[in-house]
């Protein structure tokens, strides 16, 4: 009988790799999936990770390629509701959202990121509490990186307006 492979190459680099990638990466990924209202966000995690192993062609951003597989998959899941605001509307709801991010959004910028657009934010939001790169943005939203860069840079702004009504220095700046 022969040793397992350990020596397999993986999109994030060898086997153990993997397995560290898949445990910093799934929670997140479950999370994101119920953003979109996903009904069985694990299940979309879970069929992302599979749907990346069995490409034949590598992909440059395995992480950006999960995220954006999720978001294809829990967008096609809720197609039959598809009338309904399918935004981040999910996150920003006290109480919905992990004890995690919570703590990274007080609650007057959760209800301030409210009144964005959804693109804006959800461009902010993968960039900020996501901690993706502006390219990986670009590639799970498939636009080009000069907008993802525009729409963070108008959120942002958009959210320094709205939290700081006496024009002085805020500290979202």
């Amino acid at each position: 009988m022969q040793a397992p492979d350990t020596t397999t190459t993986t999109p994030f680099g060898d086997v153990a790799d993997f397995h560290q990638a898949f445990a910093d990466l799934y929670p997140r990924l479950v999370a994101y999936a119920r953003r979109y209202g996903a009904t069985y966000p694990e299940d979309i995690a879970q069929e992302a990770f599979v749907i990346l192993m069995q490409r034949e062609e590598p992909v440059d951003h395995p992480a950006a390629f999960l995220y954006g597989t999720v978001r294809t998959l829990s967008l096609t899941e809720r197609r039959p509701m598809k009338n309904q605001n399918l935004s981040l509307e999910v996150v920003m709801e006290p109480g919905r959202a992990p004890e995690a991010e919570d703590l990274l959004l007080s609650r007057e910028i959760r209800e301030r990121m409210r009144t964005l657009s959804p693109t804006f934010r959800e461009a902010l939001w993968l960039f900020v509490v996501e901690g993706l790169s502006i390219r990986e943005i670009g590639e799970i939203l498939e636009i080009p990186e000069a907008t993802v860069k525009t729409r963070i840079h108008r959120a942002k702004a958009q959210l320094r307006d709205q939290l700081n009504t006496s024009g002085g220095a805020h500290v979202m700046a």
